[in-house]
């Protein structure tokens, strides 16, 4: 009997809270062009955009950073309020129509395709940073039209941050909206 007390004092002692108050969650999302950038094109194309390469350590919530060992940490507090595979495809969806209005824009392969369109192809290599260092975005991409050899590419972003999660999440948007404006520059070569 005296164990079975030790033992129910023991399981009630790890669920009673010792310590600070728990951290509160933040969420972020990556988001499209706040303002439309100054080069937009009438280009009436029919695309196909797909995320074909997305590493496995990068699916998940919670926000990815690089320490100084060249490790990998996953933040506690700070997380995407949704799938970064999903987010970041959206965000360059949205980037591309703004910047050319008059294309007809799908995402493989969930919405069905244009057999005759242009596909943009893109592998995401690098998606994250260092607090209080830098940030690391690198793409690789393919642009195919079905009439031509596909235009390949590869684009890498690093750009200086503080030592928050706010200021890496907007490093990285910057990262994905500047990729977008390459991709669109491409297209209306």
């Amino acid at each position: 009997m005296r164990y079975l007390i030790i033992l129910l004092l023991f399981v009630c002692s790890a669920c009673i809270q010792i310590g600070n108050d728990p951290q509160p969650q933040q969420y972020y999302l990556l988001e499209s062009f706040t303002e439309i950038p100054h080069m937009t094109y009438n280009n009436s194309l029919n695309i196909d955009l797909e995320l074909i390469d997305f590493p496995d350590h990068l699916d998940r919530l919670q926000i990815v950073t690089l320490n100084d060992k060249n490790q990998i940490d996953y933040s506690d507090n700070d997380r995407w309020a949704e799938p970064l595979q999903g987010n970041i495809t959206r965000t360059i969806r949205e980037n591309i129509s703004l910047m050319l209005p008059n294309a007809d824009i799908t995402v493989g392969p969930w919405e069905s395709g244009h057999s005759e369109g242009t596909k943009i192809k893109v592998m995401i290599n690098k998606f994250y940073g260092q607090l209080n260092g830098i940030t690391q975005v690198d793409i690789r991409w393919i642009i195919e039209n079905g009439r031509d050899q596909a235009i390949k590419g590869h684009f890498v972003d690093q750009q200086s941050i503080g030592d928050n999660y706010r200021d890496l999440v907007i490093a990285l948007n910057e990262g994905i909206n500047r990729f977008s404006q390459k991709v669109v520059n491409n297209l209306a070569n």
